[in-house]
């Protein structure tokens, strides 16, 4: 069906061709016509006002050169009336040749005029599509090269918080003289728990950005855990405060990581932005099918160099939007805040 379409456009454009070629022999066969009529009475008119005698020799002599001078020129116009006629389809197969080099080289979208009906504007419109789909593909890779960018450099943000806590832990064990069984295996533990989430936010990374999407019969469970886990963080420099009262039991479906990626960004800000004096507060709500994270704290005095601060709201804000839900910020001299809102 394909190929009888195709053929049948061609037949469309030779048939113009055929067309200019016989207006232009008609035109040529008039001329020829005309030319020789003309021709022929005025030589018998000559001969005849200046009483010369011509034989009928003379006459087929005269003849034939008016027949060849009057096929000459004949031919002559129609070479020119049918390359004039044939002008812009020449014309127009030099724009599309001008446009297959500019597809080549050119970075922006060719734009073909399409004109007429035929195998040309076919062509033409093919080019135009292939040049939109290149365009197309190509702002497609260059959108996924700058998330890939973003990711790597989210999660090697993401990756120096369990890092930190780690070098923190181990730190604070070095420099005791004396450290209970207790008290050891409680940083041993966090050491491995951060650890593993090291290696797991590794996988992430070298995976491309591959999310492991679980479902929670009950998600307040986990929202309980991963209060507990900041606040667990945050205890030893800072008053912390949690509310889960409105946070209902409720069912959903989150990637573990990405959450913990939302609470370990949260926390770090708060270890390099917020004030030790002031509380740290943290509520989550599950209410009226949205889930709402809510995070405050005073802010340190003078204000700290914000070389990461950008980084970790932009991750917080990057994982939120893959669940279609969003974050707002309230940033003035002296506090904080911060709220995620999540459909569920």
């Amino acid at each position: 069906m394909l190929t009888k379409t195709r053929s049948t456009k061609r037949r469309r454009l030779s048939h113009e061709i055929l067309a200019l070629i016989g207006a232009s022999a008609l035109v040529s066969l008039l001329l020829f016509l005309l030319l020789r009529g003309i021709a022929t009475a005025v030589a018998e008119s000559y001969c005849f006002q200046n009483d010369i005698p011509m034989t009928e020799f003379d006459w087929i002599d005269v003849d034939r050169r008016i027949f060849t001078v009057s096929a000459a020129l004949s031919v002559l116009s129609f070479s020119v009336l049918f390359l004039s006629l044939l002008s812009d389809r020449i014309s127009y197969i030099r724009t599309i040749t001008a446009g297959i080099d500019q597809l080549h080289s050119a970075e922006q979208q060719t734009a073909l005029p399409l004109l007429g009906n035929n195998e040309l504007t076919e062509l033409a419109s093919a080019i135009n599509e292939m040049s939109a789909a290149r365009l197309q593909l190509r702002k497609k890779e260059q959108q996924l090269a700058q998330e890939k960018e973003q990711l790597i450099r989210s999660l090697s943000h993401d990756i120096r918080t369990p890092l930190t806590a780690i070098l923190s832990g181990t730190e604070y064990l070095r420099s005791r003289d004396e450290v209970s069984p207790a008290e050891y295996r409680a940083h041993l533990q966090l050491v491995q728990k951060k650890a593993e989430q090291i290696r797991d936010l590794t996988a992430i990374l070298l995976d491309g950005g591959k999310r492991n999407i679980e479902h929670f019969d009950d998600a307040r469970l986990l929202m309980e855990q991963l209060a507990a886990e900041f606040e667990e963080t945050l205890e030893e420099r800072f008053p912390v405060r949690t509310d889960l009262s409105r946070c209902h039991a409720f069912s959903a479906a989150f990637d573990v990581q990405e959450l913990r990626r939302i609470f370990d960004n949260l926390s770090s800000n708060v270890q390099k932005y917020a004030d030790p004096a002031g509380e740290v507060t943290l509520s989550i709500a599950a209410e009226e099918s949205t889930l709402q994270i809510t995070q405050r704290n005073r802010i340190l005095s003078p204000r700290p160099p914000s070389e990461s601060y950008g980084i970790g709201l932009h991750s917080i804000r990057r994982i939120v939007q893959l669940y279609g839900g969003q974050v707002s910020v309230a940033d003035d001299t002296d506090s904080f805040s911060l709220t995620i809102e999540i459909p569920l």
